[in-house]
C-alpha cells in the first residue's frame, strides 16, 4: 500500500489562494450591496412622515342628520276690526312692540255709544210697560200712558223723517253705511217704542191679558239681545293685541276709514320661531326615532337652540321630491336670534349602531386594491403603535357636525388613527408620532 504524503502547508496555501481569489472577485459586489443597503436605509429614513395621532372616542348612540334652516315667524296675525269706522287712535309704527291685551287701535265710539243708549232706553220702556200690565193701571197711570204714547209717536215721526232723508242720501252716495244704519236703528227703536207705548195705553184702558204679558216678556228678552249686540259692537271699536309681539306691517294711517275684516297691521310673535326643512322620506318615516333637534346659526357661533317637530307633511313636494317638516325653535329673550337668520338643524336619531366624530383632516379618499381612486369611498389611516406603520381602513362617512366628520361604521372606540398629516401617506409607511400642543 502506498501512502500519499499530506503536505499540510501546501494544502493550506492552495485553500488560501482560492479564498483570496474569491474575495477579489466578490468584493465589488459586496461593496455595491453595502452601498445599496445604505441608500435604502437612508430613503426609508427620509420617507418616515410625522403625523398627529387621534384616539377614536366611543360611539355616540345617535345618528345625526343635518338640514339647512331659515328662521321664520311662528305666530303671526293680520289684525282687523269687526265693525266699520274711522280710526281715532292709531299711533303705530312698524317695529313697535305690544303686550297681549294692549290696545293697538281705536275707532270713533260716538255713534256706537248712541245705539247702546237707544237700546237701553227701549229696554227701560219695555220693562215699565210689563210692570203696568202686571199691576193694572191707575188713573194717573192711564194719563201717563197717554202722554207716553204721544211722546213715543212724536219720536217715531221724527225718526221716520230722518230715516227717509238718510235713505235718500245713502241711495245717492252722500251718506255712509254707518250713518244709514244708525238712522234705521233709531227709526226701528222709535217704532218699537211707539208700539210699546200704544200697547201700554191699551192695556191701561182695557187691562192686559195673560198672553199679552207673555209677549211683553218675550219682547224684553229680544231688547236685551239687541242691547248685548250693541254693546259688543261698541267693544269692537277697540282693537287689542291677541298675543305679545312686534308690528311688522302697517296698512292704514290714523283718521282713515276702515271696513270690517280689512287688516290694518300685521303682528308677529318674534319669540315664537319656526323653521321649515326639506327632509328625506326615510326621515319622515322615523319621526318616533327623533331624540332631539338642535339648531345653530352662522350669526351666533357657539350657540345651540333646542327645537321640536311641530308638523311633518306626508305628501311629497313636487319640485324637490322631498318632504316638508316644520320645527318650533326655542328662543329666549336674550339669545339674539332674529327672523331670517340662516343656519343648520341637526336632527338626532336613536341608533343602536352609534357613530363616532373624528377630525375632518383624518378622512382621505378611498382607493381600490390597484391604487385607483374610488370617489364614493372614504378611508382613514389606522396606526400600529408597535411598528409605527399605518394601514388604510375603509369607513362609512355621515354628516359634518360641528366641524367634525361623522363616522357611521368602520372604526372602533379606542383605535388610533392619523388625525393630522394624512395626505401623501401610503399603506405600510413608517410614521413618527407627534402629539399636538
Amino acid at each position: 500500500m502506498k501512502y500519499v504524503k499530506f503536505d499540510r502547508r501546501g494544502a493550506f496555501s492552495r485553500v488560501g489562494a482560492l479564498i483570496a481569489l474569491f474575495t477579489l472577485i466578490a468584493c465589488p459586489a459586496c461593496r455595491r450591496n453595502d452601498a445599496s443597503s445604505q441608500l435604502t436605509e437612508a430613503a426609508q429614513e427620509k420617507t418616515v412622515r410625522p403625523i398627529q395621532p387621534f384616539v377614536v372616542p366611543e360611539g355616540e348612540k345617535a345618528e345625526v342628520r343635518t338640514f339647512p334652516v331659515v328662521i321664520k315667524e311662528g305666530t303671526s296675525a293680520k289684525l282687523s276690526f269687526r265693525v266699520p269706522g274711522k280710526l281715532e287712535n292709531f299711533d303705530v309704527t312698524p317695529g313697535r312692540r305690544f303686550k297681549e291685551g294692549e290696545v293697538v287701535a281705536q275707532l270713533e265710539r260716538r255713534d256706537y255709544q248712541l245705539i247702546v243708549d237707544r237700546c237701553k232706553q227701549a229696554l227701560v220702556e219695555a220693562n215699565a210697560a210689563l210692570k203696568a200690565m202686571e199691576t193694572g193701571a191707575r188713573p194717573e197711570d192711564l194719563a201717563s200712558a197717554e202722554a207716553g204714547y204721544e211722546a213715543a209717536k212724536s219720536q217715531r215721526e221724527t225718526a221716520e223723517r230722518q230715516y227717509q232723508r238718510m235713505n235718500s242720501l245713502h241711495s245717492d252716495g252722500a251718506a255712509s253705511e254707518l250713518q244709514f244704519d244708525l238712522a234705521k236703528s233709531t227709526y226701528d227703536s222709535a217704532v218699537a217704542a211707539e208700539r210699546a207705548a200704544e200697547k201700554t195705553l191699551e192695556k191701561a184702558q182695557k187691562g192686559s191679558r195673560d198672553e199679552e204679558i207673555e209677549m211683553a216678556k218675550a219682547k224684553i228678552a229680544g231688547l236685551e239681545i239687541d242691547l248685548k249686540l250693541a254693546e259688543n259692537k261698541l267693544a269692537d271699536t277697540t282693537l287689542v293685541a291677541p298675543f305679545s309681539g312686534v308690528v311688522t306691517e302697517k296698512y292704514f294711517d290714523n283718521h282713515e276709514t276702515v271696513a270690517p275684516g280689512v287688516a290694518i297691521v300685521e303682528l308677529v310673535d318674534d319669540k315664537s320661531y319656526e323653521g321649515e326643512l326639506s327632509v328625506t322620506e326615510e326621515l319622515t318615516l322615523r319621526l318616533d326615532d327623533i331624540s332631539k333637534i338642535e339648531c345653530s346659526f352662522e350669526a351666533i357661533p357657539g350657540k345651540k337652540f333646542a327645537a321640536t317637530v311641530k308638523e311633518a307633511l306626508t305628501s311629497v313636494q313636487k319640485n324637490t321630491r322631498s318632504y316638508l317638516m316644520t320645527i318650533s325653535i326655542d328662543v329666549g329673550e336674550e339669545d339674539g336670534a332674529l327672523l331670517g337668520m340662516v343656519g343648520d338643524a341637526h336632527i338626532f336619531l336613536n341608533d343602536p349602531d352609534g357613530f363616532m366624530l373624528i377630525p375632518t383632516s383624518a378622512v382621505v379618499v378611498g382607493v381600490d386594491e390597484n391604487g385607483v381612486v374610488v370617489p364614493d369611498q372614504t378611508n382613514v389611516w389606522l396606526v400600529d403603535k408597535d411598528s409605527l406603520t399605518i394601514t388604510r381602513r375603509a369607513v362609512k362617512l355621515g354628516n359634518s357636525i360641528d366641524g367634525k366628520a361623522q363616522i357611521l361604521s368602520g372604526l372602533n372606540g379606542g383605535e388610533t388613527i392619523v388625525g393630522a398629516g394624512a395626505r401623501f401617506l401610503s399603506d405600510g409607511q413608517k410614521i413618527r408620532l407627534e402629539e399636538s400642543e
